[in-house]
Protein backbone atom coordinates (compact mmCIF):
# COMPACT_ATOMS: atom_id res chain seq x y z
CA UNK A 1 0.00 0.00 0.00
CA UNK A 2 2.81 2.39 0.91
CA UNK A 3 4.45 1.69 -2.46
CA UNK A 4 1.22 2.51 -4.25
CA UNK A 5 0.90 5.76 -2.35
CA UNK A 6 4.47 6.65 -3.20
CA UNK A 7 3.91 5.82 -6.88
CA UNK A 8 0.74 7.93 -6.99
CA UNK A 9 2.46 10.86 -5.28
CA UNK A 10 5.42 10.72 -7.67
CA UNK A 11 3.15 10.53 -10.71
CA UNK A 12 0.96 13.44 -9.62
CA UNK A 13 4.01 15.54 -8.81
CA UNK A 14 5.51 14.83 -12.21
CA UNK A 15 2.22 15.69 -13.91
CA UNK A 16 2.03 18.98 -12.04
CA UNK A 17 5.60 19.86 -13.03
CA UNK A 18 4.91 19.06 -16.68
CA UNK A 19 1.75 21.18 -16.80
CA UNK A 20 3.50 24.00 -14.94
CA UNK A 21 6.37 23.94 -17.43
CA UNK A 22 3.92 24.16 -20.36
CA UNK A 23 1.90 27.00 -18.85
CA UNK A 24 4.69 28.96 -17.19
CA UNK A 25 7.93 28.39 -19.12
CA UNK A 26 10.98 30.20 -17.73
CA UNK A 27 11.46 33.74 -19.04
CA UNK A 28 15.06 34.49 -20.01
CA UNK A 29 16.84 37.48 -18.51
CA UNK A 30 17.71 40.37 -20.81
CA UNK A 31 21.49 40.43 -21.08
CA UNK A 32 23.68 43.44 -20.54
CA UNK A 33 24.17 45.78 -23.49
CA UNK A 34 26.45 44.37 -26.16
CA UNK A 35 27.96 45.74 -29.32
CA UNK A 36 25.85 45.19 -32.42
CA UNK A 37 28.78 44.35 -34.67
CA UNK A 38 31.17 41.46 -34.43
CA UNK A 39 34.86 42.46 -34.52
CA UNK A 40 35.74 39.32 -36.46
CA UNK A 41 33.02 39.46 -39.07
CA UNK A 42 32.02 43.12 -38.87
CA UNK A 43 28.34 42.45 -39.73
CA UNK A 44 26.19 45.43 -40.44
CA UNK A 45 23.95 46.70 -37.71
CA UNK A 46 20.54 48.22 -37.95
CA UNK A 47 21.02 51.87 -38.79
CA UNK A 48 18.91 54.77 -39.84
CA UNK A 49 17.45 55.17 -43.28
CA UNK A 50 19.81 57.94 -44.30
CA UNK A 51 21.25 58.03 -47.79
CA UNK A 52 24.57 59.18 -46.33
CA UNK A 53 27.46 60.93 -47.98
CA UNK A 54 29.48 58.99 -50.52
CA UNK A 55 32.90 58.06 -49.18
CA UNK A 56 36.08 58.05 -51.17
CA UNK A 57 35.98 54.27 -51.65
CA UNK A 58 32.25 53.92 -52.18
CA UNK A 59 31.96 56.92 -54.50
CA UNK A 60 33.96 55.29 -57.29
CA UNK A 61 31.74 54.87 -60.27
CA UNK A 62 31.03 51.24 -61.19
CA UNK A 63 30.99 50.72 -64.94
CA UNK A 64 29.53 47.84 -66.91
CA UNK A 65 31.20 44.59 -65.92
CA UNK A 66 30.78 41.05 -67.17
CA UNK A 67 30.44 38.49 -64.35
CA UNK A 68 30.80 34.73 -65.04
CA UNK A 69 28.41 33.96 -67.84
CA UNK A 70 26.43 35.54 -70.59
CA UNK A 71 23.00 37.02 -70.64
CA UNK A 72 20.35 35.04 -72.47
CA UNK A 73 17.26 36.14 -74.28
CA UNK A 74 15.09 37.98 -71.72
CA UNK A 75 12.06 37.78 -73.98
CA UNK A 76 12.00 34.03 -73.36
CA UNK A 77 12.66 34.34 -69.66
CA UNK A 78 16.25 33.16 -70.17
CA UNK A 79 18.86 34.86 -68.03
CA UNK A 80 21.78 32.76 -69.13
CA UNK A 81 23.24 29.54 -67.74
CA UNK A 82 21.39 28.28 -64.65
CA UNK A 83 18.97 31.19 -65.12
CA UNK A 84 21.32 33.48 -63.18
CA UNK A 85 21.07 37.24 -63.14
CA UNK A 86 24.08 38.94 -64.74
CA UNK A 87 24.94 42.63 -64.53
CA UNK A 88 25.18 43.78 -68.13
CA UNK A 89 24.74 47.51 -67.84
CA UNK A 90 24.74 49.43 -71.07
CA UNK A 91 25.19 52.76 -69.30
CA UNK A 92 27.38 54.00 -66.51
CA UNK A 93 24.40 55.23 -64.53
CA UNK A 94 21.14 53.38 -63.94
CA UNK A 95 18.79 55.24 -61.60
CA UNK A 96 14.99 55.27 -61.69
CA UNK A 97 13.26 58.63 -61.95
CA UNK A 98 10.78 58.04 -59.13
CA UNK A 99 9.85 55.59 -56.42
CA UNK A 100 7.23 52.99 -57.33
CA UNK A 101 5.75 49.72 -56.13
CA UNK A 102 5.86 46.70 -58.45
CA UNK A 103 3.61 43.67 -57.97
CA UNK A 104 4.20 39.96 -58.50
CA UNK A 105 1.26 37.67 -57.86
CA UNK A 106 -0.41 34.37 -58.61
CA UNK A 107 -3.59 32.69 -57.41
CA UNK A 108 -2.36 32.27 -53.83
CA UNK A 109 0.01 35.16 -53.03
CA UNK A 110 0.60 38.83 -53.83
CA UNK A 111 4.06 40.36 -53.49
CA UNK A 112 4.82 44.09 -53.55
CA UNK A 113 8.36 45.32 -54.17
CA UNK A 114 9.55 48.88 -53.82
CA UNK A 115 12.12 49.95 -56.36
CA UNK A 116 13.74 51.85 -53.48
CA UNK A 117 16.33 49.25 -52.67
CA UNK A 118 14.44 46.53 -54.60
CA UNK A 119 13.02 45.34 -51.28
CA UNK A 120 9.95 43.27 -50.46
CA UNK A 121 7.53 45.58 -48.66
CA UNK A 122 4.47 43.30 -48.63
CA UNK A 123 3.74 39.60 -48.89
CA UNK A 124 0.04 38.82 -48.75
CA UNK A 125 -1.42 35.34 -48.48
CA UNK A 126 -4.61 35.44 -50.50
CA UNK A 127 -5.70 32.12 -49.05
CA UNK A 128 -5.43 32.61 -45.31
CA UNK A 129 -5.60 29.16 -43.68
CA UNK A 130 -8.50 30.47 -41.60
CA UNK A 131 -11.54 30.46 -43.89
CA UNK A 132 -13.36 33.73 -44.15
CA UNK A 133 -10.55 35.80 -42.65
CA UNK A 134 -8.81 38.78 -44.23
CA UNK A 135 -5.69 38.23 -46.25
CA UNK A 136 -2.63 37.79 -44.08
CA UNK A 137 0.42 40.05 -44.29
CA UNK A 138 3.71 38.25 -43.65
CA UNK A 139 6.08 41.26 -43.75
CA UNK A 140 6.47 42.77 -40.28
CA UNK A 141 5.78 46.48 -39.90
CA UNK A 142 8.95 48.52 -39.48
CA UNK A 143 10.23 52.07 -39.41
CA UNK A 144 13.55 52.95 -41.04
CA UNK A 145 14.88 49.37 -40.89
CA UNK A 146 15.68 47.45 -44.08
CA UNK A 147 12.94 45.27 -45.55
CA UNK A 148 13.42 41.66 -46.66
CA UNK A 149 15.98 41.38 -49.49
CA UNK A 150 17.61 44.60 -48.33
CA UNK A 151 21.39 44.73 -48.77
CA UNK A 152 24.09 45.36 -46.19
CA UNK A 153 27.31 46.24 -48.00
CA UNK A 154 30.57 46.42 -46.04
CA UNK A 155 30.42 48.89 -43.18
CA UNK A 156 27.80 51.09 -44.83
CA UNK A 157 25.43 51.89 -41.96
CA UNK A 158 23.50 54.38 -44.06
CA UNK A 159 22.14 51.58 -46.28
CA UNK A 160 22.85 53.44 -49.49
CA UNK A 161 21.69 50.72 -51.86
CA UNK A 162 18.53 50.18 -49.81
CA UNK A 163 17.66 53.83 -50.40
CA UNK A 164 18.73 53.87 -54.04
CA UNK A 165 16.08 53.89 -56.79
CA UNK A 166 16.42 50.78 -58.96
CA UNK A 167 15.28 50.62 -62.56
CA UNK A 168 12.61 47.95 -63.03
CA UNK A 169 11.80 45.66 -65.93
CA UNK A 170 9.30 42.83 -66.16
CA UNK A 171 9.71 39.67 -68.22
CA UNK A 172 7.04 37.09 -68.95
CA UNK A 173 8.11 33.79 -67.45
CA UNK A 174 8.12 30.41 -69.09
CA UNK A 175 8.10 26.92 -67.67
CA UNK A 176 7.94 27.04 -63.88
CA UNK A 177 8.11 30.82 -63.62
CA UNK A 178 4.99 32.92 -64.01
CA UNK A 179 6.63 36.35 -64.05
CA UNK A 180 10.11 37.73 -63.54
CA UNK A 181 11.04 41.12 -62.06
CA UNK A 182 14.46 42.59 -62.69
CA UNK A 183 15.86 45.49 -60.63
CA UNK A 184 19.13 47.24 -61.58
CA UNK A 185 21.00 50.19 -60.13
CA UNK A 186 24.37 51.81 -60.83
CA UNK A 187 25.50 55.11 -59.34
CA UNK A 188 27.87 56.51 -56.75
CA UNK A 189 25.86 54.50 -54.20
CA UNK A 190 27.02 51.26 -55.79
CA UNK A 191 25.92 48.76 -58.43
CA UNK A 192 23.54 45.88 -57.85
CA UNK A 193 21.00 43.72 -59.61
CA UNK A 194 18.19 41.58 -58.21
CA UNK A 195 16.00 39.23 -60.23
CA UNK A 196 12.86 37.70 -58.65
CA UNK A 197 10.98 34.78 -60.17
CA UNK A 198 7.66 33.69 -58.62
CA UNK A 199 6.64 30.14 -59.51
CA UNK A 200 3.13 28.77 -59.54
CA UNK A 201 3.71 26.78 -56.34
CA UNK A 202 4.61 29.95 -54.41
CA UNK A 203 8.40 29.54 -54.40
CA UNK A 204 10.33 32.76 -54.98
CA UNK A 205 13.69 32.31 -56.70
CA UNK A 206 16.13 35.21 -56.26
CA UNK A 207 19.38 35.99 -58.07
CA UNK A 208 21.42 38.89 -56.68
CA UNK A 209 24.68 40.48 -57.83
CA UNK A 210 26.57 43.24 -56.04
CA UNK A 211 29.65 44.76 -57.70
CA UNK A 212 32.49 46.56 -56.02
CA UNK A 213 32.42 44.54 -52.80
CA UNK A 214 32.55 40.93 -51.68
CA UNK A 215 31.59 41.93 -48.14
CA UNK A 216 27.81 42.07 -48.42
CA UNK A 217 24.76 40.27 -47.07
CA UNK A 218 21.01 40.04 -47.57
CA UNK A 219 18.50 40.84 -44.82
CA UNK A 220 15.53 38.68 -43.80
CA UNK A 221 13.20 39.65 -41.01
CA UNK A 222 13.34 40.78 -38.30
CA UNK A 223 10.32 38.78 -37.26
CA UNK A 224 7.55 37.27 -39.32
CA UNK A 225 4.03 38.67 -39.81
CA UNK A 226 2.39 41.19 -37.48
CA UNK A 227 1.57 39.37 -34.28
CA UNK A 228 -1.41 40.49 -32.27
CA UNK A 229 -0.96 41.79 -28.74
CA UNK A 230 -2.31 38.54 -27.31
CA UNK A 231 0.11 36.51 -29.46
CA UNK A 232 3.07 38.63 -28.35
CA UNK A 233 2.12 38.08 -24.71
CA UNK A 234 1.29 34.40 -25.11
CA UNK A 235 3.78 31.90 -23.75
CA UNK A 236 2.52 29.36 -26.27
CA UNK A 237 3.51 31.32 -29.41
CA UNK A 238 7.12 30.44 -30.16
CA UNK A 239 9.42 32.52 -32.36
CA UNK A 240 12.49 30.69 -33.61
CA UNK A 241 15.14 30.40 -36.25
CA UNK A 242 15.43 26.85 -37.50
CA UNK A 243 17.87 25.19 -39.85
CA UNK A 244 18.59 21.79 -41.34
CA UNK A 245 22.11 20.61 -42.08
CA UNK A 246 23.52 17.12 -42.43
CA UNK A 247 20.26 15.49 -41.43
CA UNK A 248 20.17 17.40 -38.13
CA UNK A 249 17.46 19.86 -37.17
CA UNK A 250 18.31 22.78 -34.90
CA UNK A 251 16.35 25.72 -33.50
CA UNK A 252 17.42 29.01 -31.93
CA UNK A 253 14.77 30.55 -29.69
CA UNK A 254 14.17 34.29 -29.88
CA UNK A 255 13.40 34.36 -26.16
CA UNK A 256 16.70 32.71 -25.22
CA UNK A 257 19.18 34.09 -27.75
CA UNK A 258 21.50 36.74 -26.30
CA UNK A 259 24.18 37.21 -28.98
CA UNK A 260 24.87 36.60 -32.67
CA UNK A 261 25.04 32.98 -33.75
CA UNK A 262 26.65 31.88 -37.00
CA UNK A 263 25.53 29.00 -39.20
CA UNK A 264 27.89 27.80 -41.93
CA UNK A 265 26.34 27.36 -45.36
CA UNK A 266 28.30 24.14 -45.93
CA UNK A 267 25.70 21.36 -46.17
CA UNK A 268 22.91 23.76 -45.20
CA UNK A 269 19.56 22.63 -46.67
CA UNK A 270 17.46 25.51 -45.38
CA UNK A 271 17.21 28.16 -42.68
CA UNK A 272 13.93 29.62 -41.46
CA UNK A 273 12.38 32.47 -39.54
CA UNK A 274 9.26 30.95 -38.03
CA UNK A 275 6.58 30.93 -35.40
CA UNK A 276 4.05 28.23 -34.56
CA UNK A 277 2.08 28.66 -37.76
CA UNK A 278 4.07 30.56 -40.43
CA UNK A 279 7.60 30.70 -41.82
CA UNK A 280 10.07 32.38 -44.11
CA UNK A 281 12.32 29.64 -45.48
CA UNK A 282 15.58 30.32 -47.33
CA UNK A 283 17.20 27.56 -49.39
CA UNK A 284 20.78 28.53 -50.35
CA UNK A 285 21.82 27.46 -53.83
CA UNK A 286 24.96 29.41 -54.69
CA UNK A 287 27.13 32.16 -53.24
CA UNK A 288 26.11 31.94 -49.56
CA UNK A 289 29.06 31.68 -47.15
CA UNK A 290 27.37 31.93 -43.77
CA UNK A 291 24.12 32.88 -42.07
CA UNK A 292 24.18 35.27 -39.13
CA UNK A 293 21.29 34.91 -36.70
CA UNK A 294 21.00 38.20 -34.83
CA UNK A 295 18.80 38.83 -31.78
CA UNK A 296 17.06 42.20 -31.67
CA UNK A 297 14.49 43.98 -29.55
CA UNK A 298 11.27 45.08 -31.22
CA UNK A 299 9.74 48.34 -30.09
CA UNK A 300 5.96 48.47 -29.77
CA UNK A 301 5.65 51.79 -31.54
CA UNK A 302 6.37 52.05 -35.27
CA UNK A 303 7.79 55.40 -36.40
CA UNK A 304 8.52 56.08 -40.06
CA UNK A 305 11.94 57.66 -39.60
CA UNK A 306 13.10 55.67 -36.58
CA UNK A 307 14.35 52.09 -36.34
CA UNK A 308 11.87 49.69 -34.77
CA UNK A 309 14.40 46.91 -34.18
CA UNK A 310 17.25 47.59 -31.78
CA UNK A 311 20.31 45.64 -30.61
CA UNK A 312 19.92 43.55 -27.48
CA UNK A 313 20.58 45.68 -24.39
CA UNK A 314 19.74 49.01 -26.03
CA UNK A 315 18.04 51.32 -23.49
CA UNK A 316 14.64 52.45 -24.79
CA UNK A 317 12.11 54.91 -23.42
CA UNK A 318 8.98 52.98 -24.36
CA UNK A 319 7.97 49.78 -22.60
CA UNK A 320 6.87 46.49 -24.09
CA UNK A 321 9.86 45.52 -26.22
CA UNK A 322 9.83 41.91 -27.36
CA UNK A 323 12.72 39.68 -28.48
CA UNK A 324 12.90 38.97 -32.21
CA UNK A 325 15.46 37.68 -34.69
CA UNK A 326 16.82 38.67 -38.07
CA UNK A 327 18.83 36.72 -40.63
CA UNK A 328 21.81 38.01 -42.57
CA UNK A 329 22.89 35.83 -45.51
CA UNK A 330 26.59 36.55 -45.94
CA UNK A 331 27.78 36.37 -49.55
CA UNK A 332 30.91 34.50 -50.62
CA UNK A 333 31.44 36.57 -53.76
CA UNK A 334 29.68 38.99 -56.08
CA UNK A 335 26.75 36.69 -56.85
CA UNK A 336 24.16 34.86 -54.77
CA UNK A 337 21.28 32.53 -55.68
CA UNK A 338 18.60 31.43 -53.23
CA UNK A 339 15.06 30.08 -53.25
CA UNK A 340 12.61 31.31 -50.64
CA UNK A 341 9.21 30.25 -49.39
CA UNK A 342 6.90 32.53 -47.42
CA UNK A 343 3.71 31.03 -46.07
CA UNK A 344 1.84 28.81 -43.67
CA UNK A 345 3.40 25.74 -42.07
CA UNK A 346 0.76 23.50 -43.60
CA UNK A 347 2.13 19.98 -43.25
CA UNK A 348 0.17 18.57 -46.19
CA UNK A 349 1.72 21.17 -48.52
CA UNK A 350 5.28 21.23 -47.17
CA UNK A 351 5.58 17.44 -47.28
CA UNK A 352 5.01 17.54 -51.05
CA UNK A 353 8.04 19.79 -51.61
CA UNK A 354 11.46 18.13 -51.98
CA UNK A 355 13.18 20.16 -49.27
CA UNK A 356 12.14 18.53 -46.00
CA UNK A 357 10.41 21.70 -44.83
CA UNK A 358 7.66 19.61 -43.22
CA UNK A 359 10.13 19.24 -40.35
CA UNK A 360 9.37 22.86 -39.44
CA UNK A 361 5.97 21.66 -38.18
CA UNK A 362 7.37 20.86 -34.78
CA UNK A 363 5.28 18.15 -33.15
CA UNK A 364 7.63 17.85 -30.19
CA UNK A 365 8.65 14.67 -28.40
CA UNK A 366 5.13 13.27 -28.74
CA UNK A 367 5.13 13.66 -32.50
CA UNK A 368 4.44 9.96 -32.89
CA UNK A 369 1.01 10.75 -31.37
CA UNK A 370 0.47 14.31 -32.62
CA UNK A 371 0.98 13.38 -36.27
CA UNK A 372 -1.67 10.59 -36.34
CA UNK A 373 -4.07 12.92 -34.51
CA UNK A 374 -3.43 15.55 -37.16
CA UNK A 375 -4.15 13.15 -40.02
CA UNK A 376 -7.30 11.93 -38.24
CA UNK A 377 -8.54 15.49 -37.77
CA UNK A 378 -7.79 16.35 -41.39
CA UNK A 379 -9.61 13.27 -42.68
CA UNK A 380 -12.69 13.86 -40.51
CA UNK A 381 -12.70 17.57 -41.43
CA UNK A 382 -12.50 16.74 -45.14
CA UNK A 383 -14.73 13.66 -45.34
CA UNK A 384 -17.29 13.99 -42.55
CA UNK A 385 -17.77 17.44 -40.99
CA UNK A 386 -16.15 20.71 -42.18
CA UNK A 387 -15.70 22.01 -38.64
CA UNK A 388 -12.56 21.34 -36.61
CA UNK A 389 -14.44 21.62 -33.31
CA UNK A 390 -16.75 18.73 -34.19
CA UNK A 391 -13.76 16.90 -35.69
CA UNK A 392 -11.99 17.13 -32.30
CA UNK A 393 -15.08 15.71 -30.60
CA UNK A 394 -15.24 12.79 -33.07
CA UNK A 395 -11.52 12.06 -32.67
CA UNK A 396 -11.97 12.05 -28.89
CA UNK A 397 -14.79 9.53 -29.28
CA UNK A 398 -12.54 7.29 -31.40
CA UNK A 399 -9.76 7.50 -28.81
CA UNK A 400 -12.21 6.64 -26.07
CA UNK A 401 -13.44 3.61 -28.00
CA UNK A 402 -9.85 2.40 -28.49
CA UNK A 403 -9.11 2.76 -24.79
CA UNK A 404 -12.46 1.35 -23.62
CA UNK A 405 -11.22 -2.22 -22.81
CA UNK A 406 -8.35 -0.90 -20.71
CA UNK A 407 -10.38 1.73 -18.87
CA UNK A 408 -13.21 -0.74 -18.28
CA UNK A 409 -10.84 -3.22 -16.63
CA UNK A 410 -9.30 -0.39 -14.64
CA UNK A 411 -12.68 0.79 -13.36
CA UNK A 412 -13.59 -2.78 -12.44
CA UNK A 413 -10.34 -3.09 -10.52
CA UNK A 414 -10.94 0.19 -8.71
CA UNK A 415 -14.42 -0.98 -7.75
CA UNK A 416 -13.04 -4.21 -6.31
CA UNK A 417 -10.42 -2.23 -4.42
CA UNK A 418 -13.18 -0.13 -2.89
CA UNK A 419 -14.90 -3.32 -1.73
CA UNK A 420 -11.64 -4.47 -0.15
CA UNK A 421 -11.10 -1.18 1.69
CA UNK A 422 -12.50 -2.47 5.03
CA UNK A 423 -10.06 -5.40 5.05
CA UNK A 424 -7.15 -3.17 4.02
CA UNK A 425 -8.04 -0.57 6.63
CA UNK A 426 -8.24 -3.28 9.32
CA UNK A 427 -4.72 -4.44 8.50
CA UNK A 428 -3.40 -0.88 8.60
CA UNK A 429 -5.09 -0.26 11.96
CA UNK A 430 -3.51 -3.46 13.30
CA UNK A 431 -0.02 -2.27 12.40
CA UNK A 432 -0.53 1.45 13.07
CA UNK A 433 1.05 1.36 16.52
CA UNK A 434 3.95 -0.81 15.30
CA UNK A 435 5.10 1.36 12.36
CA UNK A 436 7.33 3.46 14.62
CA UNK A 437 9.38 2.61 17.68
CA UNK A 438 9.39 4.54 20.96
CA UNK A 439 11.89 7.07 19.59
CA UNK A 440 9.61 7.76 16.57
CA UNK A 441 11.87 6.04 14.07
CA UNK A 442 10.22 4.02 11.22
CA UNK A 443 9.96 0.28 11.81
CA UNK A 444 10.96 -1.26 8.48
CA UNK A 445 9.96 -4.80 9.48
CA UNK A 446 6.45 -3.79 10.56
CA UNK A 447 5.97 -1.77 7.36
CA UNK A 448 7.10 -4.72 5.25
CA UNK A 449 4.75 -7.14 7.06
CA UNK A 450 1.82 -4.75 6.68
CA UNK A 451 2.45 -4.31 2.93
CA UNK A 452 2.74 -8.07 2.47
CA UNK A 453 -0.62 -8.68 4.16
CA UNK A 454 -2.27 -5.92 2.11
CA UNK A 455 -0.86 -7.31 -1.15
CA UNK A 456 -2.04 -10.77 -0.14
CA UNK A 457 -5.59 -9.42 0.21
CA UNK A 458 -5.38 -7.93 -3.30
CA UNK A 459 -3.81 -11.09 -4.70
CA UNK A 460 -6.52 -13.33 -3.22
CA UNK A 461 -9.20 -11.08 -4.74
CA UNK A 462 -7.37 -10.96 -8.11
CA UNK A 463 -6.90 -7.18 -8.02
CA UNK A 464 -3.88 -5.21 -9.28
CA UNK A 465 -3.58 -2.06 -7.11
CA UNK A 466 -1.64 -0.22 -9.84
CA UNK A 467 -4.31 -0.77 -12.50
CA UNK A 468 -6.28 2.27 -11.40
CA UNK A 469 -3.46 4.54 -12.61
CA UNK A 470 -3.29 2.92 -16.04
CA UNK A 471 -5.95 5.11 -17.77
CA UNK A 472 -4.24 8.28 -16.55
CA UNK A 473 -0.85 7.05 -17.71
CA UNK A 474 -2.26 6.25 -21.15
CA UNK A 475 -4.34 9.40 -21.59
CA UNK A 476 -1.75 11.93 -20.36
CA UNK A 477 0.47 11.54 -23.49
CA UNK A 478 -2.59 11.93 -25.72
CA UNK A 479 -3.53 15.08 -23.80
CA UNK A 480 -0.11 16.65 -24.33
CA UNK A 481 -0.03 15.48 -27.96
CA UNK A 482 -3.33 17.29 -28.53
CA UNK A 483 -1.89 20.34 -26.80
CA UNK A 484 1.09 20.34 -29.17
CA UNK A 485 -1.13 19.74 -32.19
CA UNK A 486 -3.37 22.70 -31.36
CA UNK A 487 -0.33 24.91 -30.83
CA UNK A 488 1.29 23.87 -34.13
CA UNK A 489 -1.25 23.00 -36.84
CA UNK A 490 -1.99 26.15 -38.82
CA UNK A 491 -5.28 24.60 -39.99
CA UNK A 492 -6.65 25.11 -36.46
CA UNK A 493 -5.56 28.75 -36.25
CA UNK A 494 -8.70 30.92 -36.36
CA UNK A 495 -10.78 27.75 -36.84
CA UNK A 496 -14.24 28.37 -35.29
CA UNK A 497 -16.51 25.94 -33.48
CA UNK A 498 -19.74 27.39 -32.07
CA UNK A 499 -20.82 30.91 -31.15
CA UNK A 500 -18.11 32.77 -29.30
CA UNK A 501 -15.44 30.12 -29.99
CA UNK A 502 -13.93 31.62 -33.14
CA UNK A 503 -10.39 30.28 -32.72
CA UNK A 504 -9.71 26.80 -31.37
CA UNK A 505 -5.99 27.51 -31.02
CA UNK A 506 -6.39 30.21 -28.34
CA UNK A 507 -8.02 30.41 -24.93
CA UNK A 508 -11.77 30.88 -24.51
CA UNK A 509 -12.27 34.68 -24.17
CA UNK A 510 -15.41 34.19 -22.04
CA UNK A 511 -13.93 31.45 -19.79
CA UNK A 512 -16.93 29.19 -20.38
CA UNK A 513 -15.00 26.12 -21.51
CA UNK A 514 -12.56 26.18 -18.56
CA UNK A 515 -15.46 26.31 -16.10
CA UNK A 516 -17.32 23.52 -17.88
CA UNK A 517 -14.14 21.47 -17.90
CA UNK A 518 -13.72 22.04 -14.17
CA UNK A 519 -17.33 21.10 -13.45
CA UNK A 520 -17.17 17.89 -15.46
CA UNK A 521 -13.85 16.99 -13.83
CA UNK A 522 -15.33 17.39 -10.33
CA UNK A 523 -18.40 15.36 -11.32
CA UNK A 524 -16.24 12.59 -12.79
CA UNK A 525 -14.01 12.53 -9.71
CA UNK A 526 -17.05 12.05 -7.45
CA UNK A 527 -18.31 9.17 -9.59
CA UNK A 528 -15.02 7.29 -9.32
CA UNK A 529 -14.39 4.93 -6.37
CA UNK A 530 -12.74 6.76 -3.50
CA UNK A 531 -9.11 6.01 -2.75
CA UNK A 532 -8.59 4.10 0.51
CA UNK A 533 -5.96 6.51 1.79
CA UNK A 534 -7.28 9.86 3.16
CA UNK A 535 -4.28 11.76 1.76
CA UNK A 536 -4.90 10.27 -1.69
CA UNK A 537 -8.57 11.23 -1.52
CA UNK A 538 -7.73 14.84 -0.68
CA UNK A 539 -5.17 14.94 -3.50
CA UNK A 540 -7.66 13.58 -6.03
CA UNK A 541 -10.24 16.14 -4.88
CA UNK A 542 -7.72 18.94 -5.33
CA UNK A 543 -6.58 18.00 -8.84
CA UNK A 544 -9.75 19.18 -10.70
CA UNK A 545 -9.44 22.59 -9.04
CA UNK A 546 -5.76 22.89 -9.95
CA UNK A 547 -6.34 21.90 -13.58
CA UNK A 548 -9.25 24.34 -13.84
CA UNK A 549 -6.92 27.19 -12.88
CA UNK A 550 -4.43 26.10 -15.56
CA UNK A 551 -7.24 25.64 -18.09
CA UNK A 552 -7.94 29.38 -18.33
CA UNK A 553 -4.81 29.63 -20.52
CA UNK A 554 -5.29 26.41 -22.49
CA UNK A 555 -6.42 26.50 -26.15
CA UNK A 556 -10.17 26.10 -26.64
CA UNK A 557 -9.66 23.02 -28.79
CA UNK A 558 -7.75 21.31 -25.99
CA UNK A 559 -10.55 22.07 -23.51
CA UNK A 560 -13.08 20.74 -26.00
CA UNK A 561 -11.14 17.47 -26.08
CA UNK A 562 -10.93 17.44 -22.28
CA UNK A 563 -14.65 18.11 -21.75
CA UNK A 564 -15.63 15.46 -24.29
CA UNK A 565 -13.31 12.97 -22.63
CA UNK A 566 -14.81 13.76 -19.20
CA UNK A 567 -18.38 13.31 -20.45
CA UNK A 568 -17.52 10.01 -22.13
CA UNK A 569 -15.70 8.84 -19.00
CA UNK A 570 -18.79 9.61 -16.89
CA UNK A 571 -20.96 7.67 -19.33
CA UNK A 572 -18.50 4.78 -19.26
CA UNK A 573 -18.45 4.79 -15.46
CA UNK A 574 -22.27 4.67 -15.40
CA UNK A 575 -22.23 1.69 -17.75
CA UNK A 576 -19.63 -0.05 -15.59
CA UNK A 577 -21.73 0.48 -12.45
CA UNK A 578 -24.86 -0.88 -14.15
CA UNK A 579 -22.97 -3.96 -15.36
CA UNK A 580 -21.71 -4.49 -11.84
CA UNK A 581 -25.22 -4.18 -10.42
CA UNK A 582 -26.57 -6.70 -12.91
CA UNK A 583 -23.83 -9.17 -11.97
CA UNK A 584 -24.54 -8.81 -8.24
CA UNK A 585 -27.27 -11.27 -7.17
CA UNK A 586 -30.28 -9.58 -5.62
CA UNK A 587 -30.84 -10.27 -1.94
Amino acid sequence: MENRRLFTAVFISALILIVWNYVFPPVPQIPAPTELTSPDRNPEGLGERDPGTPGSEDSERVTALGVDGEIGDPKNGDFGPAATAILDFAEDTLVAEREEVVVLENLSVRLEFSNRGAQLVSFLLKEDPAAGKDRLELVRERGSDPYPFGLVVGGDKSHRLNNALFETSRVAGSGEGSEILRFRHSSERGAAEKVFRLSDDGLLSVDMTVLGSRDWSVVFGPGLRNLSESELESRFIERNVGYSRGGELETISARKQEEDEFVSAVGLRWVTLEDNFFLTAILPEEGVREVTVRPVLQRTEVLEDEPRFLPIGTPVDDEGTTPEQMLLLEASGHHMEITTLFGAKRYSRLSKLPYGLEDTVRWGRLGFLSKPLYFALEWIHTAIVPNYGWAIILVTCLIKILFFPLTYKSQESMGKMQELNPKVQAIRNKYRSKLKDRQGRPNADATRQMNEEVMQVYKTAGVNPASGCLPILLQAPVFFAFFRLLSTAVELRNAPWLGWITDLSVADPNYVLPLVMGGTSVALQRMMPAAPDPMQRRMMQFLPIMFTVFAFQFPSGLLLYWITNNVLSMAQQSITMKIKQNRTPSS
